[in-house]
């Protein structure tokens, strides 16, 4: 007991100057663990990061969360970002999350399609055998000793349907994983895996109320302190926790830690039950769950024994010694874990600096790029630098001078490889990703394709280490960036837009982007319209584009006669090569940036059309594109922060529309509503969109009271009924009917009203299948001389989707009152 507490009180004055250290005992600890465990849900910022934080720390086990999606359904909170482009920021979030608890990331190809009200929809949507199939293989490659499940899968309905559908697909891989008879094709790859037990993280929400939650049956529940604190990195569980839950930014998940104890509980689903409270109860976590593990054992505790925190590089003998015994366990999985795990201990304590840099960000597959690879130790244990392969192949035998550069310049050829997110580069279909190549399904990113590999001898024993390229800058800002290097395509095309509309048969000029990533010469553009439209000139040549320039071509197309729809895009053609892929790049501080490649559509409407309205105001909300929509049909909008919001500067405007969600993100709102009211009061129309209902004050919303609810329909084709068919808005300035309703995206409406005062009139009625109406979609107030609408149809993604009756419907919103 003496001996632990003069090793704490050791640590402790470390910890004041060698930070790094202690981070390396900690690694050293986990190195110590064998066990793995599987958290398992539906999207992005579903993950419990408390638990994740807690088996990856504390219990220093392999922990990994597996996401059904990468949530491209969900709303954004920080852009305007939808869909695809959503998807990709939120799977950066969980990857930045992952960095801070500890946890690894894994993903299915199923898509977030949008709420689903029960997993019956979602299961047929998804494919549900093709995404069993994918938990299997991750749960016989993984091989976890336990699974959490967030999610209850006995409760169907209760919940959003991909939260049970992820909770029963994860109960059925439990059982299935050890089946040979079960998806046997994967047993080429892949060994049969049975976890110990499977769990589902309950808590007091599942049972309605903590009053409740305290009379339940807790016999099958385990109760975990889940906030221990880390005496030798000098943090909580709950810091680490909240710091990895606030990555989630687009959703404005933004956590702060709390104090002192709290519980998490486990319910036990399957397998083995737990004993004394113990979610790894009769788990063999030493090497001892390994036949040859019993030196291992003794070696790793020794130096845990006799770590050296000052000069962690002293350690390298006896880690060395560890590492020649690792590499001949016969166990292939532990084998290799812990391999790399250690080769990141030894590389730590030695403080190797290891680069693979380009200066330039982007390049084109077969173009030459020039490189530098650097090296430095700045330890006196003597490292000498072998060779280098992979994608650069250098024999040097080199010894490394203590804190010395190394460093080489080197010129390659860019491989036949793609770097863009690899889930994105096909068409999929609604509930599914389509991922033609198997070994990247359910890998978080497209991996690196460009790795050095720098082989070392260190006391006679040589490690290799691998260093993915990158780029390399300073900024005047920030400082030093370092980014993935990126393999682009020779060209990217696109239209400048992603919606045309045509209110009538007069042509539109549209303008198509080229961009070059590698020099050209000679190729030939083209736009491509469906027979019935009309495009002039059939096509443009280009004659020269410098690498990373851009030139714009102009092309005049006419619709046919009638309301129609159609598919736009653009190809350039270069000695026989077709090129259809647009580029885009996506780029927030809390995430890396992102080069998203993709097939390049635009949609094109011609729409009978009219409104008594040609210019509004926009007050700014979450991040929508609805002004941009409206621009595209020739309404002047002129939009405005919170802090900007005036009347006097709103008068000029006869109508003003409120951004999705204003209210949850501006709490000036709250006040600065009244001049909102004082607006309308003085005869304009101010149109409120939706806004959440989590611990929102609905009173501020609108200038009679009016209550929001969790109120959805989530099935786009749901039948609507016109509560007051002859209303004013629904005859003017365009006459809506029923199949204005035809063809809408994703939903029809969320975060309905479902209580509100008398002098509301409520013009719609819809529901799901099976659901009562619901009445608070669109209401409408006089209030003074002007006109007060709240609607929570979803114009921010119809809208930008091109959907024609939704730009008729919001025409005759704006021009109410006119």
């Amino acid at each position: 007991m003496k001996k632990r507490f003069i090793l704490f009180l050791f640590l402790w004055i470390q910890l004041s100057f060698s930070q790094s250290s202690v981070d390396l005992y900690k690694q050293l600890e986990k190195f110590n663990t064998l066990s793995s465990v599987l958290y398992v849900a539906a999207h992005p910022d579903d993950e419990n990061t408390r638990l994740i934080s807690l088996f990856s720390n504390h219990y220093n086990t392999r922990t990994a969360y597996l996401s059904m999606t990468r949530g491209d359904g969900g709303q954004n909170l920080i852009g305007t970002e939808l869909r695809e482009s959503l998807g990709l920021i939120r799977t950066q979030e969980l990857l930045e999350a992952r960095k801070i608890d500890g946890g690894q990331q894994f993903f299915t190809t199923a898509n977030d399609f949008g709420y689903s009200k029960n997993p019956k929809e979602t299961l047929n949507i998804w494919n549900k055998e093709e995404i069993l199939s994918q938990i299997v293989f991750r749960i016989r490659q993984f091989k976890p000793d336990i699974i959490i499940h967030r999610f209850d899968h006995r409760t169907p309905g209760s919940t959003h349907g991909h939260h049970t559908s992820s909770a029963m697909l994860s109960e059925e891989a439990f059982r299935l994983a050890n089946d040979p008879k079960a998806f046997p094709e994967q047993l080429d790859q892949v060994s049969l895996w049975q976890p110990k037990r499977e769990f589902y993280n309950t808590s007091w929400w599942a049972y309605g109320s903590r009053e409740r939650f305290e009379k339940a049956d807790k016999s099958n529940m385990i109760r975990l302190e889940s906030n221990p604190t880390d005496f030798l990195l000098g943090r909580t569980n709950a810091e680490v926790a909240a710091k990895s839950r606030s990555q989630h930014k687009s959703q404005g998940f933004g956590s702060a830690p709390e104090l002192g104890s709290q519980v998490e509980y486990l319910e036990w689903i399957n397998g083995e039950k737990p004993s004394q409270n113990d979610p790894l109860s009769g788990i063999d976590t030493s090497w001892n769950r390994i036949s040859d593990g019993a030196t291992l054992a003794k070696l790793t505790a020794k130096l845990l024994s006799n770590f050296d925190y000052e000069k962690p590089y002293n350690n390298i003998t006896a880690l060395l010694e560890i590492y020649k015994e690792v590499r001949s366990v016969k166990d292939e999985h532990w084998r290799n874990i812990k391999t790399k795990e250690l080769i990141n201990i030894i590389q730590s304590c030695l403080g190797l600096r290891l680069q693979f840099n380009s200066s330039v960000p982007v390049g084109v597959a077969g173009n030459k790029l020039n490189t530098s690879l650097k090296i430095i130790n700045p330890s006196p244990i003597q490292v000498t630098l072998n060779q280098i392969e992979g994608a650069v192949t250098l024999k040097t035998n080199t010894p490394l001078q203590t804190n010395q550069r190394w460093e080489k310049t080197h010129a390659l050829t860019l491989p036949e490889k793609v770097t863009t997110p690899y889930w994105l580069l096909e068409k999929g279909t609604l509930g599914n990703y389509k991922v033609s190549d198997v070994s990247l399904k359910g890998l978080p990113e497209t991996p690196n394709p460009i790795q050095a590999i720098f082989n070392l001898t260190i006391e006679g024993t040589t490690l290799p280490i691998g260093v993915p390229l990158t780029y390399r800058t300073t900024d005047r800002v920030v400082g030093e960036v370092v980014e993935d290097f990126q393999l682009l395509p020779t060209l990217t095309t696109q239209l400048s837009n992603e919606i045309y509309l045509f209110e009538n048969n007069a042509p539109k000029k549209i303008r198509v982007q080229v961009q070059a990533h590698a020099a050209i010469q000679n190729g030939l553009v083209q736009l491509h319209v469906p027979e019935s439209w009309k495009v002039v000139p059939n096509s443009q040549k280009i004659n020269r584009l410098e690498a990373g320039a851009s030139d714009d071509f102009i092309f005049e197309v006419s619709p046919p006669d009638g309301n129609a729809t159609a598919q736009f895009f653009s190809s350039v053609n270069k000695e026989g090569v077709n090129y259809t892929m647009k580029l885009t790049e996506i780029e927030y501080p809390h995430i890396s940036k992102q080069y998203l490649v993709a097939p390049n559509e635009s949609k094109g409407v011609k729409i009978d059309f009219d409104t008594k309205v040609k210019k509004i105001a926009y007050l700014k909300g979450a991040g929508d594109k609805v002004a941009q929509s409206l621009r595209n049909i020739g309404i002047a909008v002129t939009e405005f922060n919170v802090e900007e919001l005036r009347l006097e500067s709103l008068k000029s405007y006869p109508t003003v529309v409120v951004g999705i969600r204003a209210f949850n993100v501006h709490k000036d709102l709250a006040f600065k509503n009244k001049i909102l009211w004082e607006y309308v009061k003085q005869g304009g129309t101010v149109i409120v969109q939706y806004n959440t209902s989590r611990g929102f004050d609905s009173s501020t919303l609108a200038p009679y009271p009016i209550s929001l609810s969790r109120d959805r329909v989530t099935d786009e084709s749901s039948k609507v009924t016109f509560l007051n068919p002859t209303h004013p808005i629904f005859t003017t300035p365009n006459k809506i009917s029923a199949t204005d309703f035809d063809g809408w995206v994703q939903e029809r409406g969320l975060y309905f009203a479902n209580n509100w005062d008398e002098q509301y009139t409520p013009l719609l009625a819809m529901n799901d299948p099976g659901e009562s109406p619901k009445k608070g979609s669109l209401l409408v107030a006089d209030f003074g001389e002007g006109k007060f609408i709240f609607t929570g149809l979803s114009f921010f993604r119809e809208l930008p989707a091109g959907v024609p009756g939704a730009f008729r419907l919001f025409a005759n919103l704006i021009s109410y009152g006119q």
